[in-house]
C-alpha cells in the first residue's frame, strides 16, 4: 500500500504549536507595554494637567511673580509707585524732576524688593516717561521653594491679601523654576486669579521706564501669554 512520505524536518510544514507560542509571547509583550504605559501616565512624574486661567477683569493691574532659582517671590509695584510719585503731578519742567528726586529720598520696600526713582532724560513731553523705577532684591530674602508652596507659605499669604478682581498675575519664569511656577500658578488659579507667563530671567537691580499711566510694560513680553487674552 502506497504511503505519502512524511516531509523532512526543515520543510515548509506549518508548525501550529510553535506559531501559538510566538503569538502568545507577542500578546504578553503588548499587554505588558500597555499596562506599563498606563501606570507611567498615571504616576505623578508623568501626569499632565491642563490648567486654564480665567480672563482678567477689565482694568485689572499686573502683579509680577518672579520664579527664579527654584523659588517664588511676588513683585507688587503698586504701593511703592504710589508712595514714590506722591506730589509728582506738580512737576512742569526737566529741572523740577531732579529737584523732586533730590527731595524725595524715600526707598519703599516690601518683603523681597526695594524701589527707587531715577531720572532718565528722554525726548518727550511726558514727565513720567523721564523717570525710571529701579527695583533691587533685598539681600538674604529668599522666596518660597516648590516644597514650601502650601497654604501656610508666604506666597499663599500674599495671594490672600490680593483681590483677583483688581490684579492679575504675570509669572516671570527661569529655566530652574518651572516646577515651582506650575505649583504657584495652580494655587493662583485656584484662588481665582487670571494669569500669564514669560520664560525669562530678571536681573536685579532692574530699571524700568515709567509712563504717565504708571508701569508701562515690566516684562517686555516675549509671547502673547504675557498678557491674558481678553
Amino acid at each position: 500500500m502506497y504511503r505519502r512520505k512524511r516531509r523532512e524536518e526543515g520543510g515548509n510544514a506549518l508548525d501550529l504549536d510553535s506559531l501559538m507560542d510566538i503569538l502568545s509571547d507577542l500578546v504578553a509583550v503588548i499587554v505588558f507595554i500597555v499596562m506599563y504605559t498606563i501606570m507611567e501616565l498615571g504616576s505623578q512624574a508623568y501626569q499632565a494637567e491642563v490648567v486654564v486661567s480665567r480672563e482678567p477683569t477689565e482694568g485689572s493691574q499686573r502683579v509680577v511673580v518672579v520664579c527664579e532659582a527654584g523659588t517664588v517671590r511676588v513683585l507688587d509695584l503698586r504701593y511703592a509707585l504710589s508712595e514714590l510719585l506722591d506730589g509728582y503731578e506738580i512737576v512742569q519742567s526737566v529741572g523740577e524732576i531732579e529737584r523732586f528726586i533730590a527731595s524725595n529720598q524715600r526707598v519703599p520696600t516690601d518683603r523681597y524688593f526695594s524701589y527707587t526713582l531715577r531720572h532718565q532724560f528722554r525726548p518727550t513731553t511726558d514727565f513720567y516717561a523721564m523717570l525710571d523705577l529701579e527695583i533691587d532684591a533685598l539681600p538674604g530674602m529668599v522666596g518660597d521653594s516648590v516644597h514650601q508652596l502650601d497654604r501656610s507659605s508666604r506666597y499663599a499669604a500674599t495671594l490672600r491679601d490680593l483681590d483677583p478682581e483688581e490684579v492679575w498675575l504675570a509669572f516671570a519664569v527661569d529655566t530652574a523654576s518651572v516646577d515651582a511656577f506650575r505649583v504657584a500658578r495652580d494655587m493662583a488659579i485656584a484662588a481665582g486669579f487670571a494669569t500669564g507667563f514669560d520664560l525669562l530671567s530678571l536681573d536685579f537691580p532692574l530699571r524700568v521706564a515709567l509712563s504717565e499711566d504708571g508701569m508701562d510694560d515690566l516684562l517686555s513680553p516675549l509671547n502673547t501669554l504675557s498678557k491674558p487674552q481678553r
